[in-house]
């Protein structure tokens, strides 16, 4: 079947992305199939044995039609692109991660020996700079298709999020002490690319793919789209298949809100999906940022939780134009503000309950701060989550 978003916008361009959903016993019979429409060679863009998806540059409504109907295709979705979440931070009235950290009794945890190393710690985004020294011993990989494979973070938003999640204790050349949530083993996985921080489904979910089968159990998304309604609908939109297909074998996702409030409904997807725990931006004051999106009418149970996401300031790539932009914090590090930057507080934090708790999952965090928290709202969810409320 063609997945409904893409059915009502198959003839709108000339050509488009998709992305095919087979079993996954059949994605080489599907390939077979593929040849024997004479599809060129070059137009496959990735295979994803793992959960059954086939990645195709963009190609013809009437070619689309043809690949619906062959056998072993279940849906064909739209592959559409997504982005990165961030907010530019100007001045130097920054909040760096060994402060913002502490929000979340991180320190508490740590001192009670529950660091979190023993967890590994996906983080789905444009990648890292792995000699930076928060970033040491970090795993890298990349799922970027097209033009090439791109490996290091040339945009620093990758590398910013995962040095607040699991950075090393550093003090950077401004004199400024940055630390991570925690000390998980970081595994990074460039799925945002092309200098501005953008990315396809199909190379999202690789990406998500890549995390879990390198041991991953809590996966950082700070990426998405403005529209929040999943594509084709719950049931069928592609990210939202493999989020709830992993969270039901213990995987916890960590997504951010989106950074189009102050109105009601603007949860981005995939942040929107029931499953993920979605992580709206509160600033130095413990207000909700006006940026930060909102739950509402469609999306009722959201956001799940609120983390620090204003002017945050540790390492990011030295290599992008984000690492040079505030020279004054030295060479690699930057403040920058959004619920991308809240997302990788709740994923350190994550990763020091699960030290201490290793079987928790996602709906036992939510139950948890349905309890500790405040009354849930639209604008916070149940509020920031702290090491005390699960002790």
């Amino acid at each position: 079947m063609l997945n409904p978003w893409l059915e009502s916008h198959l003839f709108t361009i000339p050509v488009q992305r998709v992305l095919i959903e087979v079993d996954v016993n059949r994605v080489n019979e599907t390939l077979g199939a593929l040849t024997g429409i004479r599809l060129p060679q070059d137009v496959i863009s990735s295979t994803n044995k793992f959960f059954g998806f086939i990645a195709l540059n963009p190609v013809s409504p009437e070619l689309i039609q043809i690949i619906n109907r062959i056998p072993a295709v279940k849906i064909v979705h739209g592959d559409i692109e997504k982005r990165i979440v961030q907010m530019p931070v100007p001045g130097t009235d920054w909040w760096p991660t060994s402060v913002s950290r502490l929000v979340m009794e991180a320190e508490d945890a740590v001192r009670r020996g529950f660091t979190g190393e023993m967890q590994k710690l996906g983080v789905c985004d444009t990648g890292i700079d792995p000699n930076h020294p928060q970033l040491a011993g970090a795993e890298w990989y990349s799922e970027i298709s097209w033009p090439f494979r791109e490996m290091f973070d040339k945009n620093g938003h990758g590398s910013h999020l995962c040095s607040t999640a699991a950075g090393a204790l550093y003090n950077s050349p401004a004199g400024i002490v940055v630390e991570g949530v925690s000390r998980a083993r970081l595994v990074s996985v460039k799925c945002l690319g092309r200098g501005v921080g953008t990315g396809f489904t199909s190379e999202i979910v690789n990406a998500i793919s890549t995390c879990w089968n390198k041991g991953c159990q809590i996966i950082s998304m700070s990426l998405g789209s403005s529209d929040g309604e999943p594509q084709g609908g719950p049931e069928n939109d592609p990210e939202w298949r493999v989020i709830r297909a992993l969270t039901r074998k213990g995987a916890i996702f960590v997504i951010a809100a989106g950074n189009s409030g102050p109105n009601p409904d603007t949860i981005g997807n995939p942040g929107s999906c029931p499953e993920a725990i979605t992580v709206a931006d509160i600033d130095m004051q413990g207000k909700v940022a006006d940026f930060s999106s909102r739950g509402g009418r469609k999306f009722p149970s959201k956001p799940d939780v609120a983390a620090p996401g204003t002017k945050i300031s540790p390492g990011t790539s030295r290599i992008s134009p984000m690492g040079l932009q505030q020279p004054q914090a030295g060479l690699g590090y930057v403040a920058i503000s959004g619920t991308s930057m809240s997302t990788p507080h709740v994923s350190g934090l994550i990763a020091l309950l699960k030290h201490q708790f290793p079987g928790m999952t996602a709906q036992q965090f939510k139950e948890v701060m349905a309890r500790k928290g405040h009354a849930h709202d639209n604008e916070t969810g149940w509020g920031i989550p702290t090491w005390s409320m699960f002790q």
